[in-house]
């Protein structure tokens, strides 16, 4: 296969292709040699996370703008990512989620820490530990929940984290830190989602099963004529019908 025909769903696909096919031939860091199992990870997710809400849910929600517009392509799933993604409902209601995320808000006061130098600040670490966080991720709204995935992602707004879930130049990596401001002209809160990397691994796969799934009944329906199908049986006598099922 070669060009993508629909690019938010068939490159997903293939990336996550790349994850299941590579990921266990690479070997764990050990604090010294390069973390490339949280490497190939988050990498591969940035276009099966960013290519749906980009190329799909952008246009589904401003269709005046048309120059990347994949959701015209499949119209089931464009309406199933716009629902799923919706700005009430909370995410864990959602086909897509997965894992056990952790969630925690912190306010801009006098200004942001600069988490490249410092990494994840030591008392939002404690929020995120605290039992409450997981639920907190949970009632997130759909909405909220892929933005802050998505912006994070986009913007280069992740922090590699121990098996304790703190910044840690000579430990192994095992869990992630995503975040994202609330609006990126006048911020004035940062965002943190953290997980394992073995629950994201499981959440990129729920979530392109989750695209796959949506597709499939139109993929199916244009790729064999099911519809037309459907349309010339429903004009054949029913004592016809039943002879051909019989």
């Amino acid at each position: 296969m070669g060009n993508p025909t629909h690019f938010s769903l068939e490159v997903p696909k293939r990336a996550h292709q790349l994850l299941r096919d590579l990921y266990e031939q690479l070997s764990d860091s050990d604090g010294t040699r390069f973390p490339l199992k949280a490497t190939l990870l988050l990498s591969v997710s940035m276009p099966i996370v960013i290519l749906p809400i980009e190329r799909i849910l952008k246009y589904k929600r401003k269709p005046a703008e048309v120059h990347m517009n994949d959701a015209i392509l499949n119209e089931r799933l464009a309406n199933a990512v716009d629902r799923a993604m919706d700005f009430d409902a909370k995410v864990h209601e959602a086909k897509f989620f997965a894992g056990s995320w952790q969630y925690a808000m912190l306010p801009k006061g006098a200004g942001f820490p600069n988490l490249a130098a410092g990494g994840l600040p030591p008392d939002i670490a404690q929020q995120l530990d605290a039992p409450d966080a997981v639920e907190n991720a949970r009632n997130l709204s759909a909405n909220r929940f892929c933005k802050i995935l998505r912006n994070a992602l986009a913007h280069g707004g992740v922090l590699y984290l121990d098996q304790h879930g703190r910044s840690s130049s000579g430990s192994p990596v095992r869990r992630f830190a995503f975040v994202s401001t609330d609006n990126p002209y006048n911020p004035s809160k940062l965002y943190f989602l953290r997980i394992t990397m073995a629950d994201y691994r499981a959440f990129l796969q729920r979530w392109v099963d989750w695209l796959n799934g949506e597709a499939m009944e139109q993929i199916l329906a244009d790729d064999l004529g099911l519809e037309a199908l459907e349309a010339d049986a429903s004009t054949i006598p029913d004592e016809t019908v039943d002879a051909t099922v019989k």
